[in-house]
């Protein structure tokens, strides 16, 4: 089944096959399997349609899901009377705010690749550590240099492609010049002059 341009396997329990999402962990998976009143035993395949909607309701936009109403199974017989301060402040889910929330504030797959990506532009413009860790392609977070490097620098060798310049006839093309070929003129006219 594809939900949200994602393909979800029909055989995996809902809460694993959630994962494929970029941002959704275990954890959350089974968080909003319990919001939306999925059992966490089921199957891709065993979801009707309206848990398949509400599910992709739920993904696509969870700000704009409206808050969870009080439990009404928790009816307690003999239960001591609740101070008035706990009866004040409902659970998170219950908030009219959806910042408040965790899983109403969520961000998945491209959302969350931009804000990650926006962080990092601006770590880098503003000069802190961890931005000039990220522009050389090193650990950022504190991680040995000697072993662990390897990983950031595969994970920063896609971002060091975009900025790699043109060569041979696509240099003369573009009109890119090596460094090279723009000092060697004023080289040759520094040291004329000093004759």
């Amino acid at each position: 089944m594809y939900l949200l341009g994602a393909y979800l396997p029909d055989h995996k329990l809902v809460r694993i096959a959630l994962t494929t999402f970029y941002g959704i962990s275990y954890d959350t998976a089974l968080r909003i399997c319990a919001r939306i009143g999925v059992h966490e035993r089921a199957t891709v395949m065993s979801l009707t349609e309206a848990q398949i909607t509400d599910l992709s309701a739920y993904l696509s936009s969870p700000g704009l899901i409206p808050a969870r109403s009080a439990s009404p199974t928790r009816a307690e017989i003999n239960a001591e009377p609740v101070a008035a301060a706990d009866q004040a402040i409902p659970p998170p889910s219950q908030r009219a705010q959806a910042s408040s929330d965790p899983l109403r504030s969520i961000k998945i797959e491209g959302d969350l690749r931009r804000d990650m990506l926006a962080n990092i532009a601006h770590h880098r413009a503003i000069g802190t550590y961890r931005g000039r860790r990220h522009a050389n392609g090193f650990p950022v977070r504190g991680q040995r240099t000697q072993r662990n490097a390897l990983t950031a620098r595969r994970l920063n060798r896609l971002e060091r492609r975009q900025f790699s310049t043109a060569t041979g006839l696509d240099r003369e093309q573009s009109g890119q010049h090596t460094l090279w070929e723009i000092l060697a003129p004023l080289a040759h006219a520094r040291f004329r002059q000093s004759d």
